[in-house]
């Protein structure tokens, strides 16, 4: 068993690093995007984003923030991973990929900044709190299978130009490797639902007082 599951994360070498190069330059790319676009928000947009960030707050130290839904919450979790996954059956995923990433990156970017300019450097561990415990999990699932399916959607692309047979990487390894990041994925949902709540609620007072 500890061999199989060793044996499911030997993705071939060649592409590898290129394919994470790129798509973390795309994601970064897009977060540094976020990052500005929040910066530009002035006038009344600003002062809406603090009054609800603010009411949030509140509600958290009164324990009255209300869990989502659990399927909300899977789709929320999921979507991401699942996007990446489903773009490694396509040639179209070279191109599909390096966008999906630009754009996890402007959101998460934009959210965390958002928080840092409403609160300033107390927003940072607003948004360590937020988004920190699930982001610590899913973020890594989301690079290993978008990386899988980066090498995967190449391979197509060559077999659709002629350039050769390629390697399509789906088999068994695939599959354990994305039953492996489900149960991490399932372990991020868990803590959003019970750790992330109880945390913020214990460190809302202390945010809203600074």
């Amino acid at each position: 068993m500890r061999r199989t599951i060793v044996a499911a994360w030997n993705v071939p070498a060649d592409g590898i690093v290129p394919a994470l190069i790129i798509l973390s330059a795309c994601f970064v790319a897009g977060g540094l995007v976020g990052c500005l676009l929040a910066a530009q928000v002035g006038g009344a947009g600003e002062t809406s984003l603090h009054a609800y960030l603010e009411a949030f707050l509140a509600a958290a130290q009164g324990g009255a923030v209300d869990i989502p839904a659990l399927w909300g919450q899977i789709w929320d979790t999921l979507r991401w991973p699942l996007a990446a996954l489903l773009l490694g059956f396509t040639a179209l995923g070279v191109l599909g990929l390096p966008v999906l990433f630009a754009v996890r990156g402007f959101l998460l970017a934009f959210s965390i900044a958002s928080f840092v300019r409403a609160f300033g450097g107390t927003g940072w561990l607003l948004a360590c709190l937020v988004f920190g415990i699930g982001g610590a999990l899913s973020l890594p699932v989301l690079f290993v299978l978008g990386v899988q399916s980066f090498l995967s959607a190449r391979a197509l692309a060559a077999r659709v130009r002629g350039d050769g047979k390629g390697r399509v990487l789906w088999g068994r390894d695939c599959l354990i490797r994305c039953a492996m990041c489900g149960g991490v994925l399932c372990v991020c949902i868990l803590l959003e639902r019970t750790a992330v709540p109880a945390i913020l609620s214990g460190a809302a007072g202390v945010l809203l007082n600074r």
